[in-house]
């Protein structure tokens, strides 16, 4: 009998131990995060009114205020480019949809231009309120709707629905002008509860709609209004489609590439469909739909994912280090 004791004992001790790691680290991490949120709203300057009334509208709403607390959180390092340049070459590849190709003499005559040289707007001290609030509710009200979001944990919400952004395109409030074109079009041709299906017939539909796949120019990423009616760009482009249209809707995905492929001198994005088995599913709409058995896969090497959270070092000062190229510190 005493031994029985004894064992119980430890066992009780052993339970209350580790939870108490546990509650110790959840802590660290709220405490870390509303850091992360303090410095955010110190380096918004003027504009770090419009944050804290994103803050303030949600107080009484727990999962609301942690997921805006997440976004401003992680809002340092995200911004968007400005310039007439950018402006001409959409213009371009508006026009080569129509035109076709275009032609060698004019993409060797901005062969020299470099986005990154252009002035970088920072979502931090531009982003309203208004935009945020209307991010965050819609993202809410389609995951509610959802059968398949009880598969998800909060975190996948967040990374994978919630963001306002999927680069650095435009700022735009373009969630709800997708869902309204979109919501119709899978309810007229799915109402299961699989979301691989449903992810499968808006695939199906996308690439009917076409994709004119020209790589002609460098450029930040497009932009979701833009995109909406101008089916252009490369593979990143369609990703960036497929990202804007299936979190309108509630289908959680990411973007994943590699940046050297391991059969061509190039990098090559995809989209990541992330399956209610915790599998993530490898798909391009214009070459495959997502199937949880997938076929003809192209080889893959060093796979990375475009995240909108920040990630943290995993080697102390990898980030500061000049001599460690600037791939591995924004990989966008």
């Amino acid at each position: 009998m005493a031994n029985n004791v004894k064992n119980k004992l430890r066992t009780c001790i052993f339970y209350v131990c580790n939870l108490l790691l546990l509650f110790h680290c959840i802590s660290c991490v709220q405490g870390n995060l509303q850091n992360r949120v303090e410095t955010v709203l110190e380096q918004a300057g003027k504009n770090k009114c419009e944050l804290e009334k994103v803050l303030s509208h949600y107080q009484g709403e727990k999962e609301k205020l942690a997921a805006a607390r997440f976004l401003i959180a992680n809002m340092l390092p995200h911004h968007s480019f400005i310039g007439k340049e950018l402006d001409s070459l959409k213009r371009l590849k508006k026009e080569s949809i129509l035109k076709g190709r275009i032609s060698d003499e004019v993409v060797k005559q901005w062969k020299s231009f470099d986005y990154r040289n252009l002035h970088k707007i920072k979502d931090v001290e531009v982003i309203k309120a208004e935009m945020l609030i209307d991010n965050i509710d819609l993202a809410f009200d389609v995951w509610e709707k959802r059968s398949w979001s009880k598969y998800y944990s909060f975190e996948d919400f967040c990374e994978y629905i919630l963001p306002y952004r999927v680069g650095n395109e435009p700022l735009e409030n373009w969630r709800r002008v997708y869902y309204e074109r979109y919501a119709p079009v899978l309810d007229s041709l799915y109402r299961g509860n699989d979301v691989v299906k449903a992810a499968q017939v808006l695939s199906m539909y996308l690439k009917k709609e076409g994709f004119a796949n020209y790589t002609d120019f460098n450029l930040p990423h497009l932009g979701a209004l833009f995109l909406l009616e101008n089916r252009v760009g490369y593979c990143r482009e369609n990703c960036d489609i497929v990202t804007y249209v299936m979190r309108a809707l509630g289908i959680p995905v990411a973007m994943d590439f590699y940046e050297v492929s391991p059969s061509y001198n190039s990098r090559h994005f995809w989209s990541a469909l992330l399956d209610t088995t915790g599998l993530a599913i490898p798909f391009n709409y214009t070459e495959q739909v997502p199937s949880r058995h997938p076929e003809g896969l192209r080889k893959m090497g060093k796979v990375y994912r475009s995240c909108y959270g920040i990630q943290l070092e995993k080697y102390v000062g990898l980030y500061a280090d000049r001599q460690v190229p600037h791939f591995f510190d924004i990989l966008y």
